[in-house]
C-alpha cells in the first residue's frame, strides 16, 4: 500500500453520453493538472451502447 498523499477522488456515473464524458474528463485532467492536485477518477459505466467504455479504454487508459 502506498503511503502518497491523495487530494480529491472524483467518481462519474456514466450512460450513453460518450461524447459529453469524453469532453468532462478531458477538462477534468486538464483542471487537474494545472492545480497540481494528487487524484483518481473512477468512471463507472451503467451498460451504455453508445461505445462509452471503448472510448474510456481506448482515450483515458
Amino acid at each position: 500500500m502506498s503511503n502518497a498523499r491523495l487530494d480529491l477522488a472524483v467518481v462519474i456515473v456514466s450512460w450513453n453520453v460518450r461524447d459529453l464524458l469524453a469532453a468532462c474528463l478531458r477538462s477534468l485532467l486538464a483542471d487537474l493538472d494545472r492545480s497540481r492536485l494528487s487524484a483518481q477518477v473512477w468512471v463507472v459505466d451503467n451498460a451504455s451502447t453508445d461505445g462509452t467504455p471503448e472510448m474510456v479504454a481506448d482515450a483515458f487508459p
